[in-house]
């Protein structure tokens, strides 16, 4: 008799586990169509700002670009100066000599 009793104590615990795992999966569900739709969204939003990024890109690269020619200019001119000074020290020691 107690073991026909403690057997379908059984039955109803695992009937209500197999319920309670059915509802479980059922509200997972659920959220993850709503974890879809703002994974959707937030995709949306950045590809809305790939604009504003390429932009910001774009910007940086010419200003890298203008740098780069402000130095090469600048650097023409000090090798032009360095070569001039040197120049005039070595006509001088031909002066000299």
């Amino acid at each position: 008799m107690l073991e026909e009793a403690l057997l379908i104590l059984i039955y109803i615990a695992l009937i209500v586990f197999i319920i309670a795992l059915i509802v479980l999966c059922i509200k997972l569900i659920g959220t993850l169509g709503k974890v879809d739709k703002l994974v959707d969204n937030v995709t949306k939003k950045a590809e809305s700002l790939d604009g504003v990024f390429n932009m910001i890109d774009y910007t940086t690269s010419k200003f890298g670009a203008i740098g780069e020619t402000i130095a090469g200019y600048l650097g023409g001119l000090v090798k032009k100066f360095i070569k001039r000074k040197e120049n005039k020290y070595e006509s001088e020691e031909e002066i000299y000599e």
